[in-house]
């Protein structure tokens, strides 16, 4: 079965064509935290000629639902949706951080408002904690002794100074999401439902107050 695996839950826009039993036939990531919608599309078609193979020939969807920025993490959220809609195929979502490293790590990525998600995995790679957010200073005593990987480790290098923060991976792979999700292909799949963990920065306005003179 063909896969293809999507995630724009942080500046990299990362998409992989995974055929299962087999592996990875085609990988395109490119970081660019201002086009995710652009850049998602140009990568969906790029893995698909790159293999040589139609949409139709998809099986199933895998995508990552964040944590992640509000507007970008939409992006692979809502084109997961929609081609599972008009393909008539499942798609499959799983927290982005399970997509940053493999076995024993703490994966982090940067949240912005000078904050990181993150989320702790055992050395089987099942998620033991997490995903959360938080400053910082306020979650890495928890992470001594154990690998940090992560974009957010290295924008907050000097709250993770002293760790055992590794240069790679930096960004989830869509690749490894697939991987991820495929022991739930063949089921019904959940409802795709970002993991935004807090409000967005814009808001709808609320009712004009009451002005009595």
């Amino acid at each position: 079965m063909l896969v293809l695996g999507l995630d724009t839950s942080t500046p990299a826009v990362s998409v992989a064509l995974v055929r299962l039993g087999e592996g990875l036939l085609a990988e395109r990531v490119v970081v660019d935290a201002r086009r995710h919608g652009e850049l998602l599309a140009v990568g969906i078609k790029a893995v698909l000629a790159e293999a040589g193979v139609a949409r139709t020939a998809l099986g199933a969807i895998a995508v990552g639902l964040g944590p992640g920025p509000f507007t970008g993490l939409r992006v692979g959220v809502v084109t997961a949706a929609t081609l599972s809609d008009a393909l008539g195929i499942p798609a499959y979502g799983t927290c982005s951080l399970d997509g940053l490293g493999e076995g024993e790590r703490v994966a982090v990525t940067d949240a912005r408002r000078r904050e990181v998600y993150w989320s702790r995995y055992d050395a089987s790679g099942a998620r033991v904690g997490g995903p959360a957010v938080g400053r910082p200073a306020d979650v890495v005593d928890g992470f001594a002794g154990v690998p940090v990987v992560g974009d957010g480790a290295h924008v907050h290098a000097e709250a993770f100074a002293g760790l055992d923060v590794r240069p790679e991976p930096r960004y989830p792979s869509a690749a490894r999401l697939v991987e991820v999700v495929a022991p739930r292909i063949g089921e019904e799949p959940a409802p795709l439902v970002p993991l935004y963990l807090r409000r967005p920065d814009a808001e709808v306005p609320g009712a004009p107050k009451r002005v009595t003179v």
